[in-house]
């Protein structure tokens, strides 16, 4: 019990101090991220189309066993924004409001590189095994209210490779948002 208070605690202790020397501009529109490279400055994340690609086992095919998976996919292997690894990642994400809990809509993800495309898993169906959805949220962060209607998201030691951040709407259904990725490289 002590071990977790100190835990919650030091994590606490880090985003406030941290968040006091932040001096940056939000975005200037909703959905827009900058990932912060110092307390002064900002760049702001592309934004990249993804698909949502279903794909059939051939034993599905050849003996109906097996597993249909759905994943969603960017193209391209790389991210044009890059992240230095092995410290802290910061991001300033603007939305239309800051009084939602941002772990409800705010999804980041790690995507796998396979080829010319960066996916992400996002159900599994088997014809003798249950099915499965990942919860999108795969990547911890905590996150603090920042200005007027932004979140300010801090990641601890992310592993190198490809990220994707996809901003829910809490209050409604946006179809247009679900397809686009906000992307980062950790180097």
């Amino acid at each position: 019990m002590k071990k977790l208070f100190f835990a919650l605690l030091t994590a606490f202790a880090s985003i406030s101090l941290a968040n006091a020397q932040v001096k940056v501009e939000e975005p200037e529109f909703a959905d827009q991220i900058l990932l912060l490279i110092s307390d002064s400055e900002g760049v702001l994340l592309s934004r990249e189309n993804a698909t949502v690609k279903t794909k059939a086992g051939a034993s599905l095919y050849l003996v109906g066993i097996g597993k249909v998976k759905s994943r969603l996919t960017v193209y391209g292997k790389t991210s044009p924004s890059k992240a230095k690894g092995g410290s802290t990642t910061r991001l300033i994400v603007k939305a239309k409001d800051n009084v939602t809990d941002p772990n409800s809509f705010i999804n980041i993800l790690k995507f796998e590189v396979h080829g010319k495309e960066r996916r992400y898993q996002l159900a599994e169906s088997g014809t003798l095994s249950k099915t499965e959805q990942n919860s999108l949220s795969n990547v911890e962060y905590n996150a603090k209210k920042y200005g007027n209607s932004s979140y300010y998201i801090v990641m601890n030691d992310l592993a190198p490779g490809e990220y994707g951040i996809i901003i829910g709407d809490p209050n409604s259904q946006n179809e247009k948002n679900s397809f686009k990725v906000s992307t980062f490289t950790v180097e």
